[in-house]
Order: C-alpha cells, then sequence, then structure tokens
C-alpha cells in the first residue's frame, strides 16, 4: 500500500470513530480490555470537547494502561477537562502539580486548582489548600486563610482537619486563641480515634476552667453531622463519597519517624466512619463467583491499619512473645501450591525486605499477633470482619475494584498477577492483568495509590484473613468475629491473582490454621 493511500485509509478510519464515537461504548471496549478501540472513540470525542472522555484519555496516557505512558499529554487532557469545571480531573491536576508527578512540581497551580475546588466544596482539597497557606508552599503564608479553610474542612468531618485547628486555636495562630473551640475539635477528634488529639486534651484540661470545660462539653456534644454530597451529574468517575467521609487523599507514604524503626512501631490506623453500603457483587459482574450475593450491610465506625502488617512488624512480635511457628509453608512452586518444608513467615519462598507484607501465617498466627499487640499498646486489636473489610476496600465505590471495573488499571493502585509475574514464572498458566506493576511477588506496603478512605493495598499483595467464619450466603456471619470457628475468610487477593479474585466483593475460605505465601494481614480496631 503506497504512502498516500495508507493515509486516506486512516483518514477514513479517523473520520468513522469521530462519527461513532459513543462514551458508553469506549466504556464497554475498555471493560472487555479493548484498550486501542476506547482510546480511538475518547480521543475522537475529547477533540469535540466532551471533558468526560478528555478525562477518561487522560487516565490512560497517565496510567500507561493500553497506551505509551505520555505525561505530556495527560496533564494537556486533564487540563481540558478541568478547564470545564469537571471537578475529579482539577484534583488530579492539583496532586500532579503539587507532587511533581510526571510533571514539574508546580506549587502555584496546584493551589489553583486546589482553590476552585475548596471553594466547590471539596474537602480534600480545603485541607489541602489550608497545608498551603500554613507552610507558605505557592501562596503567602496566611495563617488566618489556613485557618479558615481547616475550619471548612473540619465542620465537614475531616479528622487531621479538626486537630489542625484545634491546635491553632490552643496556640493563638491565625486565630484568636480560644480554649473552649480548642477542646471541642479536639474532642471531636478524639472521638474518632485520633490519639494526637487524645494526648493534647489532657494537656488542655489543665488550662480550662470549669465554666469553659461545661462550654466546651456542650458545643462538642451538640454538634450536628453536616449534610452529604449529593452526587455530580455525569461525573466519570464510578462512586462518589460524601463530603463528611471524605478524608485527605494520600499521594505517598508518610517518612518514618526519625530513629523509631518501622518495625518497632504499632500498625497506623485509619478511622472509617460508620455507614450502610451494597455488600457483594452484582449479577453481572464479570467474574462474580454464587458466594457473593449483594445485599445491605451497615457498619458502625471502627480503625483498619493503613497498610498490611509487615515483616518487620511481625518479626518484633516473634521475639518478644516466644511464638513458635512451624517450619513449612503452602508455596508455589512446579505450577502449583505444595507445603514445602523450610518455609515460613521468615522465607516464603521469595525474597522480602521488612517493609514487605508478612506472609506465610495462619489466622491463628494473626490472632496471636493481635493480642500480643493488644496488651502491649493498651488497645484492643483485632481482625476486621468481612463487612468492615469490603467497606473499608470500596472506599465509597459500587463497582467491581475501589477504581472501577477496569482490570487493566490495577496495577497503578496494586500488587496483582500480571506481566512482572509472567516474566519470573516462564510456564504461568493463569491469567493475568494486562499490565507491569514491578514485582512479580510481594512488594513493599504503601507502593501504589491510595483509596479514597486512605488506606493501602486494599487489592492485591497478598491475601488478607478476617475475623469472620465462612458462610456461602453470609446470613449475618460477615459482621461477626467468630474466632474459634476453624473455617475462615481471607480477602482481597495476591500477587499472583487474576482479575477474577482481585475485585472488592472476592472472598475466598481457607482453614483457620493453613499457612500460605500470599496470605497476610492487617489489624482493626474498635
Amino acid at each position: 500500500m503506497t504512502t498516500a493511500r495508507y493515509v486516506a485509509v486512516l483518514l477514513v478510519l479517523v473520520a468513522r470513530a469521530v462519527c461513532a464515537a459513543d462514551f458508553s461504548a469506549a466504556e464497554k471496549l475498555y471493560s472487555q480490555g479493548d484498550y486501542q478501540g476506547a482510546f480511538v472513540q475518547w480521543q475522537a470525542l475529547a477533540e469535540q470537547g466532551d471533558s468526560r472522555a478528555q478525562f477518561r484519555l487522560a487516565q490512560m496516557l497517565s496510567d500507561g494502561v493500553g497506551v505509551r505512558k505520555d505525561d505530556q499529554a495527560a496533564l494537556h487532557w486533564y487540563g481540558q477537562a478541568a478547564e470545564q469545571g469537571l471537578a475529579v480531573a482539577r484534583f488530579e491536576l492539583a496532586l500532579m502539580y503539587s507532587l511533581g508527578r510526571g510533571v514539574r512540581q508546580d506549587f502555584p497551580r496546584a493551589a489553583h486548582w486546589y482553590r476552585l475546588l475548596a471553594e466547590d466544596g471539596h474537602v480534600a482539597a480545603q485541607y489541602l489548600l489550608a497545608e498551603m497557606y500554613k507552610q507558605g508552599n505557592g501562596v503567602a503564608q496566611d495563617l488566618a486563610r489556613a485557618a479558615r479553610w481547616y475550619r471548612h474542612a473540619a465542620e465537614a468531618g475531616h479528622v487531621d482537619a479538626q486537630v489542625k485547628l484545634a491546635g491553632m486555636y490552643s496556640q493563638g495562630h491565625g486565630v484568636n486563641e480560644d480554649l473552649v473551640q480548642a477542646w471541642r475539635w479536639f474532642a471531636l477528634a478524639a472521638a474518632e480515634g485520633h490519639d494526637v488529639a487524645a494526648v493534647e486534651l489532657t494537656g488542655l484540661r489543665r488550662r480550662l476552667s470549669e465554666e469553659e470545660l461545661a462550654e466546651a462539653t456542650r458545643l462538642t456534644r451538640d454538634r450536628r453531622p453536616p449534610p452529604t454530597d449529593s452526587p455530580i451529574e455525569n461525573d466519570p468517575e464510578p462512586a462518589r463519597v460524601p463530603a463528611a467521609a471524605r478524608p485527605v487523599l494520600l499521594a505517598q507514604r508518610p517518612d518514618p519517624i526519625e530513629n523509631d524503626p518501622e518495625s518497632a512501631r504499632a500498625p497506623e490506623m485509619v478511622r472509617i466512619e460508620s455507614g450502610c453500603f451494597a455488600m457483594g457483587s452484582a449479577p453481572s459482574e464479570a467474574g462474580r463467583d454464587d458466594n457473593e450475593p449483594r445485599h445491605p450491610v451497615c457498619v458502625e465506625a471502627f480503625s483498619i491499619s493503613r497498610y498490611e502488617v509487615t515483616r518487620g512488624q511481625y518479626a518484633v512480635f516473634v521475639s518478644e512473645s516466644g511464638r513458635e511457628t512451624p517450619d513449612h509453608c503452602q508455596t508455589y512452586s512446579d505450577g502449583g501450591w505444595r507445603s514445602l518444608a523450610g518455609r515460613s513467615w521468615r522465607d516464603p519462598g521469595y525474597a522480602q525486605s521488612d517493609e514487605h507484607p508478612v506472609a506465610c501465617v495462619s489466622r491463628d498466627d494473626a490472632l496471636a499477633y493481635a493480642e500480643w499487640l493488644s496488651e502491649r499498646e493498651g488497645r484492643s486489636y483485632r481482625l476486621p470482619t468481612e463487612s468492615e473489610w469490603e467497606y473499608a476496600a470500596r472506599a465509597g465505590s459500587t463497582t467491581a475494584r475501589p477504581w472501577g471495573n477496569d482490570a487493566g488499571r490495577a496495577c497503578v493502585w496494586g500488587n496483582v498477577g500480571d506481566r512482572a509475574l509472567r516474566r519470573h514464572y516462564r510456564n504461568w498458566s493463569w491469567t493475568t492483568h494486562p499490565c507491569d506493576d514491578g514485582h512479580a511477588h510481594t512488594a513493599p506496603v504503601g507502593s501504589y495509590r491510595v483509596s479514597l478512605y486512605g488506606v493501602h493495598d486494599m487489592a492485591g499483595n497478598v491475601w488478607e484473613w478476617t475475623c469472620s467464619s465462612y458462610a456461602p450466603a453470609y446470613r449475618g456471619a460477615e459482621s461477626r468475629c467468630t474466632a474459634r470457628d476453624r473455617n475462615g475468610v481471607v480477602r482481597g487477593g495476591s500477587w499472583s491473582n487474576s482479575p477474577r479474585w482481585v475485585r472488592s466483593a472476592a472472598r475466598f475460605q481457607n482453614r483457620a490454621d493453613a499457612r500460605f505465601d500470599l496470605v497476610g494481614f492487617r489489624l482493626a480496631h474498635d
């Protein structure tokens, strides 16, 4: 075919794509793995000014899913959608500029987009804008403005904003010193499990008169929860999280505390607000099993660990408790899993550092760790129930995965069975994700994107024990801890699993004393 004829054919195909472009059809192509087809249609729509298509196109280019990763092109399309007022595009753009993710770090541009979002009531943007004003990043340092935006976020239930605002009232930074208001906000944060707020209350008590304490207590008691946001029409995100429940989106793992190694610290906990959701999967969900009936479930407020319990943290437990574990584990070898001597949490059959999630632990081991930590820390740690686990994993979403239905984006959010796995095991016979997360086995915890609830690795890395017993039709077992039952449940999928198993509703039963090289755990407390 001559060059002229090739160009003519290409122009015809593009013209047809423009005429036939349809956002929903492109979404369907994308969900079926036809990334090129979806890309062509979204590109045609994006050129016509469709902000939803511009956002989806930017996602593909930013994540490198189905196309070559191109941060500059992603920046262009996020910018186009953001200029049209699409909130999710504005937030993504602000994150790219504030973190230098794929572009040169530019705090003034980040502040511009955070400000527009904050003025529209976006709680995470309000908190992040307050941080910028407090620190003078991208804007002139202005403690009064910082206090204003902390207050907006605090009134919407943002716990970190409540603590920052309380500290400003306590010290008179940016606001007049007001110990009653300081107590009020510290108390609200402490009630949600914020340890720093609880410590600050103890010191503040000595500075309050009895009359001031009575007033502060009344203000705290009388506070009413704010109304939740209404859904935004035509928003391409699969689900929205009510503003009151939307915590700050942590873009990267916090730096470790100086002179305090990770392995010596208790797991960092994230407070999850109470709420109701549809547990299980829809009949039309790809990969679903019959043991995932969809049904309404309500959970009380609880805390869950931000990361899976690490090998280093577990090593401290074994050292201090003297717990002995059998020197064998179900480990992948020669095309399947078999119990091998010499394998354990110390050596699951692949290389790990202390920052990797512990594996080759049974539910009995996990419960023993929780009991030991509870005694050491003076707080009742446990494993999450199945319903708590799925509620936290979904982070407000109703789709197959926290980020949507597309399995191709899994490698941005977690460590799953993928191309890296196939490179390591040339004879791998199971289906894998059409992406590359960079790890054949486990990855250090917190290596991938964080959920809207501020929790990492709920999809992939290692399966996680729950405290619930397995019941095929649930019937209430999903909301109870039954530690003595020999029939346990693991959730979340692992480094070896296909898209079928890396879904929010996917569940697998396992003997409570079984140990596998792809099973670990995270903790919870009330």
